[in-house]
């Protein structure tokens, strides 16, 4: 081992591998920042950009998951040496396979340079200062811990160390947790901020199956709990947020599942009750007819099930699709989507690729070449939607069905395109049912129509503008015929319906029912059940 002292009294370490030949634990957790001394191999890097560090899982292009690890890889580790003003202690393991593993990083600091101060006019680091901002190195203090090893006891007239993370594995050599612990030192690394020592943190866990794929993880994105002490054994949805996998048996995954924290929240869920809290969310992967991998995503409530649900593939519960479905819009960013209003499904539907979502009620979304939104709305066992609903801005059609899957009613609001449904009201006034020219679009645009067990259609309901100085309906009848009322002014028009003209809502011969639009909503939602359905698992009606 070789040391180059620079003019500013700074150490670079020049250093290949050092091995000590043991078997002694890598880290011990009765005393973690205590540097191990035998069975291990230390590799010095510059602590910035060659650092080592956990990188979290990835699923792969093939569908697989890549468990995580930590990168570089302890084949690839080059062997390095401290930057001025930073560095890293790489300890290597063996991996009982001939092999080595990453066990322990250590993170130190210049006792003369900081990291954290803005480079010197010469492009040297930063001169470490006191809290009052003078330019003042880190004293020498005994490092007991670091000194019972005869490598880092020459390094630590020079530097500090500031951090601990170490790792451990399973029998199978797969990572299990990882731990954080900072020493009292990191309040002068950190520039002397006000901030509390984290002894010991654990920021990292994994369960496995017997296969050694990863089943549950929990970090390293963030710790999985800032209370001391706390174990992987305690991980669970109500306690840290986790991920958990579930796989094909080829190996692919089929779904990944995110639950949050307890401090955190995927949803405004503040208004639910405790078992609707800590929502989480997940991907499933679905094989399509050529096993081909499509990807779904949803919202769930441990315990409870998925609520929300959403994916491109539209080849996705062909056994709910209905004859609409075939001018389902071709967009490439179509979507199918199912939400479960009522109660959610359980996660269980994921393990047969979601063929058991008939047994429960639900609601299947998709978009029409026409530009309106399809809702369907199936009770449970059943794959013949009990009502339909065609949306733009407003719910414009409702379309009601028997048990025996027969429409029986048809309520329309403003109008709607051609190729979606065409309305003949010419013919109900030319036959002498419709005696009033019926309001088509804007507010109060109801037409209700009714269908007996043979399909034959009878319009029962319309809606219709009210003159009330003339106790007289406002439109000309029949309204394609020439109209000799004088024309009003668009502003002079607005002006006198807003003083003169009511909203009125009857029988097609001209019986009033009901006026005014809140009354006329409310008896629609009440006498006709228009628009009364909850859409989501959320929605309060």
């Amino acid at each position: 081992m070789r040391f180059r002292r620079c003019v500013t009294g700074a150490v670079s370490i020049a250093l290949g591998a050092m091995a000590f030949q043991a078997t002694a634990a890598c880290t011990d957790r009765t005393d973690p920042l205590a540097s191990p001394v035998a069975g291990v191999t230390l590799v010095f890097n510059d602590g910035a950009a060659a650092r080592v560090a956990l990188q979290h899982g990835q699923i792969q292009e093939d569908g697989r998951l890549r468990q995580p690890a930590l990168v570089p890889s302890a084949a690839s580790l080059p062997a390095g040496r401290f930057g001025p003003a930073e560095g890293q202690v790489v300890y290597l393991e063996s991996d009982d396979k001939g092999g080595r593993r990453v066990c322990r990083l250590e993170q130190w600091e210049s006792r003369v340079y900081s990291p954290l101060e803005r480079a010197q006019s010469d492009g040297k680091p930063g001169l470490r200062r006191d809290p009052a901002g003078k330019v003042q190195a880190a004293s020498s203090r005994p490092m007991p811990g670091q000194q019972r090893n005869p490598i880092l006891a020459k390094l630590t007239p020079h530097y500090f160390m500031t951090r601990v993370d170490a790792f451990f594995y399973d029998a199978g050599g797969h990572l299990v947790e990882a731990r954080m612990h900072e020493t009292p030192e990191i309040t002068v690394a950190s520039n002397h901020a006000a901030r509390s020592v984290v002894a010991d943190r654990l920021t990292f866990c994994a369960r496995y199956d017997a296969q050694g794929r990863m089943t549950m993880a929990s970090g390293p994105s963030e710790a999985v709990s800032v209370q001391p002490g706390f174990q992987c054994s305690q991980v669970a949805p109500d306690t840290a947020a986790m991920t958990t996998y579930a796989y094909y048996p080829d190996g692919t995954l089929l779904s990944q599942l995110r639950t949050p924290g307890p401090g955190q929240a995927d949803d405004d869920t503040a208004s639910q009750p405790p078992s609707a809290r800590g929502r989480g969310q997940g991907n499933a992967w679905l094989k399509d007819k050529d096993a081909r991998r499509q990807e779904a995503l949803f919202n769930f409530i441990p315990k409870q099930g998925i609520y929300t649900f959403a994916t491109h593939d539209m080849g996705f519960a062909t056994f709910d699709a209905q004859p609409p479905y075939e001018q389902r819009s071709t967009d490439g960013s179509a979507k199918l989507a199912y939400d479960f209003p009522i109660q959610p499904v359980p996660l269980s539907v994921i393990d047969d690729q979601f063929a058991s979502l008939d047994r429960y009620p639900r609601i299947r979304t998709y978009p029409h070449r026409s530009g309106s939104t399809v809702m369907e709305f199936f009770d449970a066992n059943r794959r013949a939607p009990r009502q339909r609903q065609w949306r733009g801005a407003d719910l414009n059609r409702q379309e009601m069905y028997g048990a025996n899957g027969k429409l029986t009613r048809v309520i329309h609001y403003g109008g709607m395109p051609q190729e979606v449904a065409r309305e003949d009201l010419k013919r109900y006034a030319e036959s002498g049912v419709l005696k009033v020219t019926p309001t088509t679009s804007g507010y109060a645009s109801y037409r209700v129509y009714d269908y007996d067990a043979t399909g034959r259609e009878r319009l029962v309901f319309v809606c219709w503008q009210h003159d009330v100085p003339s106790n007289r309906p406002l439109r000309h009848f029949p309204w394609w015929t020439p109209d000799p009322t004088p024309k009003r002014s668009k502003e002079d028009a607005l002006i006198y319906g807003m003083k003169n003209v009511a909203n009125r809502c009857g029988t097609p011969d001209g019986k009033m029912l009901i006026q005014g639009l809140a009354q006329i909503n409310a008896y629609m939602a009440k006498q006709y059940g228009y628009d009364v359905e909850k859409l989501s698992y959320d929605e309060v009606r």
